[in-house]
């Protein structure tokens, strides 16, 4: 973004920029039940022609107008029926007069006769050209957040869902890919027909087509089709690169506590995709950058994490749509999470451990250098804004500290209550909170309010020292996010209150690759701006461990003398903490602490590896 603007209270940038203002959605005139796109395409000259067919069932009797969101559309002709309407069309709202008002649960279907040369948005052609000879010839759209408008008259927001259909006519040599199931192809002549229907309800922005002359790699997972698109002669990086999906789409169905919801699952590589990826109903589009070659594999699991974090998105964000692009955190933050899900799965907890703090220092540098926001809010100019680091890391960071707050079991069966209640339909984030105390009992309102409704994190300084006589640990918590004040306390509503653990760790009694150290671990509430806490302990711990598991959302500084960081770089179970005493070790600076920084180098991935 061009412009920063600051937040005088916290001095932290606004997010909220000039031009920003509150968004609902629509007023809705009825259910759409089926959008029916029947289309022409004319490669060579980047247009198209067709009818999209609308059934809406109304709400109420008396609605004599309809407003449908259609940009630089040439509309042609507006029917119910055999009837003419009349209608009004400004490029960027569609207006129709209904020639009868509706009466209610009474379903219409209006169709719109319509055409589009070289649309700005929503739907792309691609093509060689004199200084890319070789570049493939595709047509593919991209319809998040709000640009299916450029390519189908819709009502275009995420709110409403209905099944769809789409019928393409494409030069003969060429494949087109849609959402659901392939009902029909036909050849005509020098072209090909290709009929897809999509079920299982879904909002107009996951609505797909993908056309190309692509090779089709087939794999399979539970008797559904598991397939791979790409350019040909990519074949074998196709396998490389998303091989695994089967694995995922198991692994998934298993976490979320529901089977994989859609007829097949098509992952679709085009040129010059404008993201890395798309997870459009049963059909993700993804950028052809993605493709590995088997080299490429051996140090580069971005694809892998590409193709989990889409994959996720077919239950959370298809199966389970967001209401308003304000809760769009619900399926990005998951997704994101997916991906250390999978890690863990795949690779073990430590490099999940090390990939959840990426997630958050990702978010953490957004929040210093660009603005700091609630992760809910509606005030926005455009909702792609909102497709931060905020939205995905930080999303994933909360996942992940609802874990914490449940543990694994009440976790997973939250999440599997989220889903299966709300399985087809749309949500708001109100309903991950009201599933989460349906299945578990636990009002995680705290947690939400102070992560998810309003910006910000903790900034923990941890001092520590050991009284020997009275065998007492003395550690000290600040929240230096929080300004002081007069009485001491600083602002109240920039202090988070938590119940953080705090362990004391013990040099292990044997040595070797499965020795841990032992920790004794107490749980405090940190709720004021500086805190000292005293724990009566048997002997002087070797080790101080801040947040063991490091399961919050923080930044931390710790003040530990260089013998107890020390110890903690060799013995403490956690990477993340590990990192954390690296860190602390190098800024002290100093003989001791290089050497010991090159002895943790030489021995763990981990731990002074993580220093940035």
């Amino acid at each position: 973004m061009s412009h920063t603007y600051f937040d005088s209270e916290n001095g932290h940038k606004s997010f909220e920029m000039p031009g920003a203002k509150p968004h609902y959605n629509p007023d809705r005139p009825g259910q759409v039940e089926h959008i029916f796109l029947d289309l022409v395409l004319d490669i060579p000259q980047q247009s198209f022609r067709g009818t999209c067919s609308i059934r809406i069932n109304p709400v109420r009797s008396g609605i004599d107008k309809l407003t449908l969101d259609a940009v630089n559309l040439n509309i042609k002709s507006v029917k119910v029926g055999e009837i003419e309407q009349n209608f009004d069309c400004d490029g960027e709202l569609l207006q129709i007069n209904l020639h009868e008002p509706t009466a209610a649960h009474q379903p219409i279907t209006i169709a719109i006769e319509y055409s589009a040369e070289k649309p700005q948005r929503g739907l792309y052609f691609v093509g060689p050209d004199k200084h890319y000879p070789d570049k493939p010839t595709q047509v593919w759209t991209q319809g998040e957040d709000e640009d299916s408008r450029f390519w189908f008259p819709c009502f275009d927001y995420p709110g409403q869902l209905a099944t769809s259909e789409i019928r393409v006519r494409v030069p003969k040599q060429l494949f087109a890919i849609s959402n659901g199931e392939l009902i029909e192809t036909k050849s005509d002549g020098d072209e090909k027909i290709y009929h897809w229907l999509q079920k299982q309800v879904h909002p107009t922005y996951l609505m797909t087509l993908a056309v190309g002359n692509f090779a089709e790699i087939k794999d399979e997972w539970n008797g559904k089709p598991v397939n791979y698109y790409v350019e040909k002669s990519r074949e074998a990086d196709a396998k490389i690169s998303m091989g695994k999906t089967p694995q995922m789409i198991e692994f998934f169905s298993q976490a979320f506590g529901y089977p994989y919801p859609f007829p097949k699952y098509a992952q679709v590589c085009v040129d010059d995709f404008i993201f890395g990826g798309m997870e459009n109903t049963s059909t993700t589009l993804l950028t052809d950058r993605c493709l590995l070659d088997e080299r490429a594999a051996l140090d580069n699991r971005g694809t892998e994490s590409l193709v989990a974090h889409e994959l996720a998105h077919q239950w959370f964000g298809d199966l389970v749509v967001i209401k308003h692009w304000s809760h769009a955190w619900i399926k990005e933050g998951m997704a994101s999470y997916s991906e250390v899900l999978w890690t863990d799965k795949e690779y073990g907890k430590e490099d999940a451990a090390y990939y959840l703090l990426n997630e958050a220092r990702s978010y953490l540098a957004e929040d210093s250098s660009r603005y700091r926001r609630p992760i809910v809010t509606h005030i926005y100019r455009e909702a792609i804004e909102l497709y931060d680091r905020h939205l995905y890391e930080k999303g994933a960071c909360v996942y992940h500290m609802i874990r914490a707050e449940l543990g694994d079991e009440l976790f997973y069966k939250a999440i599997h209550t989220f889903v299966q209640d709300n399985a087809h339909k749309t949500v708001e984030t109100i309903d991950l909170l009201r599933a989460i105390e349906k299945s578990t009992g636990r009002n995680l309102m705290f947690l939400f309010d102070q992560y998810v409704y309003r910006g910000g994190h903790p900034d923990y300084k941890v001092s520590y020292s050991w009284d020997g006589d009275s065998k007492l640990a003395k550690v000290t918590v600040t929240q230096t996010q929080v300004k002081d004040s007069k009485n001491g306390n600083g602002n109240k509503k920039d202090v988070f209150d938590l119940k953080i653990p705090i362990g004391f760790g013990y040099k292990p009694e044997k040595t070797g690759a499965d020795s841990t150290a032992p920790i004794k671990t107490f749980t405090v509430r940190v709720y004021e701006r500086e805190q000292s806490f005293y724990f009566p302990l048997d002997e002087k711990p070797a080790f101080i461990s801040f947040d063991v598991g490091n399961n919050y959302l923080k930044t931390v500084s710790l003040e530990y003398p260089v013998a107890e960081l020390k110890a903690q770089l060799q013995f403490d179970p956690d990477p993340v903490s590990r990192i954390y005493a690296a860190k602390a070790l190098a800024k002290k600076g100093g003989l001791e602490a290089v050497k010991t920084l090159s002895e943790a180098l030489k021995k763990s991935i981990f731990g002074a590896c993580g220093l940035k």
